[in-house]
């Protein structure tokens, strides 16, 4: 028979069983050490966990208010450190970066158009000015004079004065003063210098004629000057 903590009765019990039980208030309790029995006063015990569950609640209550204090104390903290100001020093790096990459974006971009424009023009006027051969060194003496403005949105050559600064001058003038400029004379084309002496008058200092050039002086003339070849093939074609 499976013995039961509480009965209201003894009967059927064997002796042995019967002995292992004691009456309380007309009912028979199984005596099991370690059980508090009716006889013992469990009041204070259940108090005594009841405080321990309510403290245990309080200290988890107290834990999460301090730790929120802590969190507001460590914010207030971090403006008065000046850990705010670090946060917005670092959008401002970012944002001054951004802002930095895009100014190196645009200048790459006005490079380009620098080299598009104003190279483009010294590399023609040189091609069409130079003696044969001549038209690089001439290209680099002409560059410097010239520059590229923005105007109304579109790239625009400018010529420069002497002191490097933009004048009213424009490219067909600038053209017309390298053509005349005596410094310059012996890289220019002889058909195109001026003055008595100029060009193709000097003994030993005229530019050859096409049947004078080599195959490849030929296809190099007809690259970087289309009009002189065509002049100089003209000329040649004459009886």
């Amino acid at each position: 028979m499976t013995l039961k903590y509480q009965l209201d009765s003894l009967e059927g019990l064997e002796p042995a069983q019967a002995a292992m039980y004691v009456e309380k208030d007309g009912k028979f309790y199984l005596q099991v050490e370690g059980i508090p029995q009716p006889s013992e006063d469990v009041t204070g015990l259940k108090a005594k966990v009841e405080e321990l569950l309510a403290e245990k609640k309080a200290e988890a209550k107290k834990r999460q208010e301090a730790e929120e204090a802590a969190k507001r104390y460590a914010e207030e903290q971090a403006r008065k450190n000046g850990d705010v100001e670090a946060l917005q020093k670092s959008w401002e790096e970012k944002h001054t970066k951004a802002l930095t990459e895009k100014e190196q974006t645009l200048a790459s971009l006005q490079a380009q158009i620098q080299k598009l424009t104003v190279g483009a023009t010294a590399a023609s006027l040189a091609g069409e000015l130079a003696v044969q051969g001549s038209s690089g060194v001439l290209e680099r003496l002409i560059a410097p004079r010239l520059s590229m403005e923005i105007r109304d949105g579109k790239p625009v050559v400018v010529v420069l004065d002497q002191e490097g600064r933009p004048s009213a001058m424009t490219v067909a003038e600038y053209k017309a003063e390298i053509t005349n400029d005596p410094a310059l004379a012996p890289l220019i084309a002889g058909s195109r210098a001026t003055g008595g002496g100029a060009g193709g008058s000097k003994s030993g200092g005229a530019a050859k004629t096409l049947d004078q050039m080599t195959g490849m002086e030929r296809v190099e003339l007809r690259r970087t000057n289309p009009a002189e070849y065509e002049r100089l093939k003209a000329q040649s074609a004459k009886p």
